[in-house]
């Protein structure tokens, strides 16, 4: 864990998965303009500091930002990551869980899970199970979780079965690459949906919340081998999150 310049994190904190590109980088922007400290999380130290830098340089003077390194599609990274920010012993006011593939060809990680699967869904839960002990303990304002979904939910061509979310794409063999993305984006909403309703049972004012941040021409679409010359901005793409962060 790296801090960049500036005052020091005497403010709310915000942590932003995929924060060093796309929508992630845009949020962390607005976030920083609105006073958070922001915790830049990327899947290795050097994307992560690049966008602090990037961040410090182009934002308010006495901002703040650190780095947190967490590779998605590694539980053991995303262990270490909630870890070390715990060891901080510091509240976490805003967790945007942004970071997200899109339509890529059949992979298995190391853990064993498909990787759309991996990185969008079961990478996300485990982190935020992991800080939601920071996340219950904020105040104001209160701690808020953010899940990143999309509209491509609705490529998921049937009911979820839940005996087999975890196993229905052991293999390549009839993988379609746009539909695990619908899975794993449909799987956010319910995830966040679930979630806050367990907060509210448990009496935390803590919120969880997922969206659907537009149609963007982000950097998903290429690394998708496809274009999207009809998107709307970035930045436009990230409004909804900042809201949801900043709102009272």
């Amino acid at each position: 864990m790296t801090t960049g310049e500036g005052n020091g994190p005497d403010g709310p904190i915000a942590l932003v998965t995929g924060g060093n590109a796309g929508i992630g980088f845009e949020t962390c922007k607005g976030l920083l303009e609105a006073g958070y400290h922001l915790v830049v999380c990327a899947r290795s130290q050097q994307k992560a500091e690049g966008a602090v830098a990037s961040l410090l340089e182009q934002g308010p003077e006495g901002g703040t930002a650190e780095s947190l390194v967490v590779d998605l599609a590694s539980l053991a990274s995303v262990r270490e990551a909630a870890s070390a920010f715990l060891a901080t012993r510091r509240s976490l006011n805003v967790c945007v869980l942004n970071a997200g593939i899109m339509a890529l060809p059949w992979h298995k990680t190391d853990d064993g899970f498909e990787q759309q699967w991996q990185v969008n869904v079961l990478g996300h839960f485990l982190f935020c199970r992991l800080l939601l002990p920071a996340i219950t303990a904020a105040k104001a304002p209160t701690g808020r979780i953010i899940h990143v979904a999309s509209g491509a939910h609705r490529l998921h061509p049937e009911a979820v079965d839940y005996d087999r979310l975890a196993s229905e794409h052991d293999s390549a063999e009839g993988y379609s690459e746009w539909h695990s993305y619908g899975r794993s984006k449909l799987a956010n909403i319910l995830l966040s949906n679930e979630l806050f309703r367990r907060l509210r049972a448990a009496g935390s004012p803590a919120t969880s919340n997922s969206l659907h941040p537009g149609n963007v021409d982000s950097g998903l679409w290429s690394k998708a081998g496809r274009t999207n010359e009809t998107g709307i901005s970035v930045w436009e793409g990230a409004l909804t999150s900042i809201y949801l962060a900043t709102s009272e």
